[in-house]
């Protein structure tokens, strides 16, 4: 017997991101290995727990409509066994009316808020008899928009004035899709024909990205790390926005590359491949566990010229030297991957208005170790401008040695850029099927 229902599984993990400030990742998988379920309930538990968190905003206007009592106000518990009810009834199909009910029912005894019963079927019954008609909003376009797509309103405020209208929506409606998965194979190890053989045999769908060498899309994968191609360290997942990100830098065989904010390693990894495992990549975290998971990825993958260091990016050291390259990879609100970590949306504006700051302190050290003529990028997964043009702008207006470096054509037609001399990009999800993300390239030329 399972130590828990999928349902309760879905429920538990949510209080821990919701409530405690827990990663989505992380929290699914530590609760799920201590459920105990089958591969279907982990599954639904999967589904329902990520659905219910990307419609947070929606559902809890859902439950405004038909509790006297705010959401706010409830118990976590009951708060989520409603949310992950109101999720079945209205986006899963495959979901009888009456089991969603009548388990969230039961999810008030396992869940140990048995009093809470019977308000928890009145709000549902009630919202089934109303023919599940989400409750009408109001106030002004931005909160119908929040309700809409379960954003808050100033992400949507600031992507209208950065982006505009059609490129704002299309970004939001992309943000409700499931995300693509994309790898990377580990050409120092085998070809990208055969590893999608490979992979094809393991019964994993793989396909060659058309503008990418190396980036494969995989669809239909069962559990990513218990595959005997990921074991043998034939592939690594990272999302091509990243790996166009590694592309710009050109690193080529021999260099010294220095990657200030490595973790989890995957930009180090693809550049290792590009250099074909020579030269040296020092790959940084301040992080002693991050560390320890960069080293552990390079040695399944095989890269001995990845060295993990314990430092921080923003503390300058004269004795790392100089390097041919340098990745500016900064920590950023995270806006460009909200499909993938949908709790990122829920942070409150003011948490992030230190991030600039300390992301124009980092870049400003990363300089003072490009050699030159050396390449200097400068990149985020997020879509605000005040985390990525302004910084990089600001950065060239003072550092004069410094001067914009052309994307590499092979970067340019992956994301459809036309001008030659185009030195930074934003990548809106809608745009390359890709994670929201900025890069900017520059040069030291002096």
């Amino acid at each position: 017997m399972p130590k828990m229902t999928a349902r309760q599984a879905a429920a538990t993990a949510l209080i821990k991101v919701n409530y405690e400030g827990g990663y989505s990742n992380l929290v699914l998988n530590e609760t799920l290995k201590k459920g105990e379920l089958s591969p279907e309930d982990n599954s639904f538990a999967s589904r329902l727990f990520y659905g219910t968190l990307e419609r947070k905003l929606t559902l809890d206007h859902i439950i405004g409509g038909y509790s006297k009592k705010p959401v706010k106000n409830m118990t976590p518990a009951v708060a989520e066994i409603l949310r992950t009810a109101l999720y079945q009834l209205v986006y899963l199909d495959s979901v009888p009316d009456s089991a969603a009910v009548n388990e969230a029912v039961k999810l008030t005894r396992q869940m140990k808020v048995s009093s809470a019963s019977g308000f928890v079927n009145a709000v549902l019954r009630s919202f089934i008899r109303d023919e599940k008609r989400i409750p009408s909003v109001r106030g002004n376009r931005l909160k119908r928009l929040e309700v809409k797509y379960s954003c808050p309103q100033w992400i949507i405020k600031t992507m209208l004035e950065a982006y505009g209208e059609d490129a704002a929506i299309a970004m939001l409606e992309h943000s409700l899709d499931r995300p693509p998965l994309y790898a990377r194979v580990n050409t120092a190890k085998i070809t990208v024909d055969d590893c999608i053989a490979q992979l094809t045999q393991e019964g994993v769908q793989a396909q060659k990205d058309p503008d990418l060498e190396g980036c494969i899309l995989l669809t239909a994968t069962s559990s990513i790390e218990k595959l005997p191609s990921f074991e043998k360290g034939l592939f690594h997942i990272q999302d091509k926005s990243s790996q166009l990100c590694a592309a710009t830098l050109e690193a080529k065989a021999g260099e010294r590359v220095l990657d200030c904010c490595s973790a989890p390693g995957s930009k180090s990894f693809t550049l290792a491949q590009q250099m074909q495992n020579r030269g040296e990549i020092i790959s940084c975290d301040i992080f002693e566990e991050k560390i320890n998971k960069i080293q552990a990825g390079a040695d399944r993958l095989g890269l001995s010229c990845i060295h993990p260091q314990l430092r921080d990016a923003a503390v300058f050291d004269l004795n790392l030297g100089e390097f041919d390259r340098v990745l500016c990879d900064v920590p950023c609100s995270g806006i460009g991957i909200i499909s993938r970590k949908p709790e990122i949306k829920y942070k409150r504006e003011q948490e992030l208005r230190e991030l600039p700051d300390i992301q124009a302190k980092i870049l400003n050290n990363a300089s003072r170790y490009v050699k030159t003529g050396g390449r200097l990028v400068y990149s985020t997964c997020t879509l605000l401008m005040q985390e990525n043009q302004k910084i990089v702008e600001a950065f060239l207006d003072q550092h004069k040695e410094f001067e914009p470096c052309p994307l590499p054509q092979t970067v340019r037609k992956a994301v459809g850029l036309t001008e030659e001399n185009q030195w930074q990009v934003t990548l809106l999800a809608q745009m390359a099927n890709t994670d929201g993300f900025f890069i900017a390239c520059m040069k030291k030329v002096r």
